[in-house]
Parts: structure tokens; C-alpha cells; sequence
């Protein structure tokens, strides 16, 4: 299985949070891939795709889970994207919403607008970006002795004047 599964929020440095998650989720043989990108998505800013160290599951009595979260293995760049919430007010609204937590985020303000529109035309830029930063820049030095050339590593590796033991 390949492709878009769901869309979620980063609520702390290291935490995504997924309301709504679908069952294929779920599924034990997933390999999921958690992709962090800021919705102004540019080629300068980084695409970020961080080890998933521990799923998580929320769910109410025996209904299907309300949300998901992914603990990352590794804090992301990027500040969450959650505002402060009054637990017995979005309570209430995802009950209001019958259980829909994306809307009850939305209803309540704690999102910002738009925030769950992950379209595959978004994703597969965001993917396609990512993989592309992933390659290393390359750079061609020429020069035209040998003496040029290693004056240029001096410059790189500071080794001509060292800065002493470390």
C-alpha cells in the first residue's frame, strides 16, 4: 500500500497528532511514513520526513479511535501548529461535531485554517521536494595548480592555521 493515508497537525515539537485516522492506519503490517512540511510548501523550506518512534491511539469506550498520534524520533524544525484548547469545551464540541475531531479543531479555533487540506497534488509536491533535498548539493572546484588547490582546502578545512587540539 502506497499513497496518502491521512492528514495531521504538529502539536508539539515532537508529536503529530491525526484526528480522524482511517482503519488502514491502523493496519500492523504499515509502513508508514510521516511527512512535516509547512503548507506555504517552497523549495527552500525543508520537507521533513522523521523516524516514527511510537504510534498512539485514542479512543472513547468501544468506538473506533478519535485520534492518532506519532511520537517522532526526532524533534521537527518547525513550531506546532496548535493553539491552547479548554479540554471540557472541545469535549463538548466534539460531541457537537459527533465525534469529528478535525471539525471540533476547527469549530473551536485551534487550528489554523486549512491545516487538514492535504490534497494529493500537495503531498506529492511535498514528497517529490523531499526526496530532492535529500540528495546532496554537489560542487565542481578547479584551479589551475596544485598550490591553488590546496590554498583552497585551507580555506575549507581551516587545517593551514589550525585552531589547535580539540
Amino acid at each position: 500500500m502506497s499513497g496518502h493515508l491521512a492528514a495531521g497537525v504538529l502539536v508539539d515539537a515532537d508529536v503529530v497528532l491525526v484526528p480522524n485516522p482511517p482503519k488502514r492506519l491502523f493496519a500492523p503490517d504499515l509502513d508508514a511514513e510521516i511527512l512535516v512540511f509547512p503548507v506555504d510548501l517552497e523549495p527552500r523550506l525543508a520537507v521533513e520526513a522523521p523516524p516514527i518512534w511510537k504510534w498512539g491511539r485514542f479512543a472513547v469506550g468501544d468506538r473506533g479511535p478519535l485520534a492518532m498520534t506519532a511520537k517522532l524520533g526526532r524533534p521537527s524544525i518547525y513550531s506546532a501548529q496548535i493553539g491552547r484548547a479548554d479540554a471540557a469545551a472541545l469535549a463538548a464540541e466534539v460531541a457537537r461535531a459527533d465525534g469529528d475531531l478535525w471539525e471540533a479543531l476547527r469549530r473551536q479555533r485551534i487550528i489554523p485554517e486549512g491545516i487538514d487540506q492535504v490534497g494529493p497534488d500537495l503531498l506529492a509536491r511535498a514528497g517529490e521536494l523531499e526526496l530532492a533535498q535529500r540528495e546532496p548539493r554537489r560542487a565542481d572546484h578547479r584551479f589551475d595548480s596544485l598550490e591553488q588547490l590546496t590554498t583552497g582546502f585551507c580555506v575549507l578545512f581551516c587545517f593551514c592555521e589550525p585552531h589547535g587540539p580539540r
